[in-house]
């Protein structure tokens, strides 16, 4: 079991050094850490605790078509798609 865990890590060590997940990584801390980002966030969730539909809808629009946060969704997606390759391939073995 220990040669398992080896590899594990040894993977991870390696998927972490792709740029993909480099990329990935530094997306996902920028649109955490995007004061804009954190502050439509912030008016989303009023707008939904106060009732207010509309401007709940409209706010969750510009969130969902915020370049940052677009960025993310591509990113996640290729770093999704590629890790269930990986789950494939072990899968056959």
């Amino acid at each position: 079991m220990d040669k398992v865990l080896e590899l594990a890590e040894e993977l991870k060590k390696e998927l972490d050094a792709l740029p993909l997940f480099i990329e990935y990584k530094r997306v996902k801390n920028n649109l955490e850490n995007n004061p804009e980002i954190q502050e439509l966030k912030k008016e989303i969730v009023g707008a939904k605790n106060e009732n207010r539909l509309q401007d709940h809808k409209e706010l969750l629009a510009r969130y969902n078509n915020h370049p940052l946060y677009l960025n993310f969704v591509r990113l996640y997606d290729e770093v999704s798609e590629y890790l269930k390759e990986i789950v494939n391939i072990l899968n056959k073995k």
